[in-house]
């Protein structure tokens, strides 16, 4: 047995200290381990910085304020204006509920502001599209027949105003529920206790004396929208609206009256049509009464009975048809020159130079120069001597187709001499009320009283003077179913009746404001 120990071999293994390294032995292993040890401090380097700059960036959020983005708010929403829907305009306006108040509406709508001076507010002389308180078919400083309209007062003086006032009531409480003026049956329209109203005329005239009821009221101011009668004005015009025909005649054919009617008629729907402002809801209706009247024109003459052009001509009608279409020119209907040209012609051929008397017509008509017509039965009756009213119209026409461009003062009229033979002859035969009617002419007052407050100067003074005093003498005054009213005693009162006095004499009264002096004030 052997005396070294039995554990010889793991001694050696566990003493370090007897297998020592070298520095050299431990550089050299390092250096064998040195490309493992550089790439793992890149990789810890590189994850060093990757977590050193997530948690630089985490603490910048936290610390950094917040921008929040707000949105802007949407702009508030616009609502369009719903567009109102296309009027349809009616060619019938029903009375009195719908198509009264759509009339109305559309009136107030255009308020009248555009045109003229609805307010009658105007007194610039003759201002061309100003309805002015100085009377006038025509504005502008001497003549357009346009400037037309008053509120009354003031010029007339108080008594001629009251006296219009009690007519236009007269004239109210006689209307008929329907609109119109009914020549023959007025009276059952009283409104008082007491004697039943009389003065029938031929209820063939209904049309021309509703045309005159309603000038009455424009004349004086009331229109469809405004004024105390404007009620009457509305329902009146709504009328005429229902009774014209497609061709543009108001009313039926009746004869002889028949022209007459739609004359007068045509005048009140044409004043009613400009204080609208030229409304579309008349505009229509006015056009097509004009083309009856152009078309019922003789070529290059005048106007008698018939619609059709037949080559019959008279002074009468003719002066009715020339100031309804002044009427409708005034609202920018077109008229041609040629209708005035006539009218002048046949004026020139009906008046005798020598008198300045105009005629009323050829053969029975008495011929140039001749006396008012008169229906045979009434010529000893209401004598033609005592008129001249075919020369106050000749004038009154004459007057109002005057070319202001050319003429500034009547002495420089190209016909001065023969205008001043016709205010002569009217002056000389003044009016005067007769209780037997013999001269009660007040189809002659009338245009004898336009005629000659255009003329003016004596001639004007002398006639205002008879005038105020026949129609403000003979007015009814009691109190009852007459109150206001002219009795129809004249040569044309069985035709017209009471309503056709009535208003023909607050027209005359209504003369002061009602059309404008075309060469100003003399």
């Amino acid at each position: 047995m052997s005396n070294e120990p039995l554990y010889h071999t793991e001694y050696d293994q566990h003493r370090p200290w007897e297998h020592e390294a070298s520095f050299n032995d431990v550089l050299a292993e390092q250096i064998k381990k040195a490309p493992y040890l550089i790439g793992s401090m890149v990789l810890h380097g590189m994850i060093f910085f990757i977590v050193s700059a997530w948690i630089l960036l985490t603490n910048a959020e936290s610390t950094a304020p917040v921008l929040e983005m707000v949105a802007a708010p949407p702009p508030p929403e616009i609502e369009e204006e719903e567009e109102p829907p296309e009027e349809i305009i009616e060619e019938v306006i029903e009375e009195p509920v719908i198509q009264e108040s759509v009339l109305e509406e559309t009136v107030e709508q255009e308020s009248l502001e555009e045109m003229g001076d609805p307010d009658f507010n105007s007194d610039a002389a003759f201002d061309s599209d100003s309805w002015n308180n100085d009377v006038g078919l025509g504005g502008g400083a001497g003549g357009k027949y346009g400037g037309r309209g008053g509120r009354g007062g003031g010029r007339g003086g108080n008594a001629t105003e009251a006296a219009v006032l009690d007519a236009l009531k007269w004239l109210r409480d006689h209307q008929s529920q329907d609109g119109f003026w009914d020549c023959d049956e007025f009276m059952f329209e009283d409104k008082h206790e007491g004697a039943t109203s009389d003065g029938p005329g031929n209820p063939v005239n209904d049309v021309g004396v509703t045309g005159l009821a309603l000038l009455a009221f424009q004349g004086n101011g009331h229109t469809m929208s405004k004024g105390q009668f404007s009620s009457q004005v509305k329902r009146g015009i709504n009328w005429l609206k229902r009774n014209q025909d497609d061709e543009g005649l108001f009313g039926e054919e009746v004869g002889n009256p028949t022209l007459y009617n739609h004359s007068i008629a045509t005048m009140a729907m044409g004043e009613a049509y400009y204080f609208a402002n030229r409304s579309p809801l008349l505009a229509k209706n006015i056009r097509r009464a004009v083309k009856v009247i152009v078309n019922a024109r003789n070529p290059y003459e005048v106007w008698r009975y018939s619609l059709d052009a037949d080559g019959d001509n008279d002074t009468s009608i003719t002066g009715w048809m020339v100031f309804a279409l002044k009427t409708a020119a005034d609202g920018k209907i077109a008229v041609s020159k040629d209708n005035y040209d006539g009218a002048l012609e046949w004026f020139n051929t009906m008046t005798d130079s020598g008198t300045g008397r105009t005629g009323y017509a050829f053969g029975d008509g008495g011929g140039p120069g001749g006396r008012p017509s008169r229906i045979k039965a009434y010529i000893e009756k209401f004598p033609p001597e005592k008129s001249e009213a075919l020369t106050a119209v000749s004038l009154l026409c004459r007057i109002f187709m005057t070319d202001i461009e050319e003429v500034d003062d009547w002495k420089k009229h190209a016909d001065y001499d023969l205008l001043k033979k016709q205010a002569d002859l009217i002056v000389n035969t003044l009016p005067t009320w007769s209780e037997d009617g013999s001269s009660n002419d007040m189809y002659y007052w009338y245009y004898g009283t336009f005629a000659l407050n255009q003329w003016g100067g004596k001639h004007w003074k002398s006639w205002k003077k008879a005038i105020e005093k026949a129609l403000l003498g003979n007015q009814r005054t009691e109190k009852g179913n007459f109150k206001g009213s002219w009795d129809p005693n004249g040569p044309w009162g069985e035709d017209g009746g009471r309503v056709y006095s009535t208003a023909t004499c607050a027209l005359i009264l209504e003369v002061y404001y009602r059309y404008a002096r075309v060469l100003g004030a003399r």
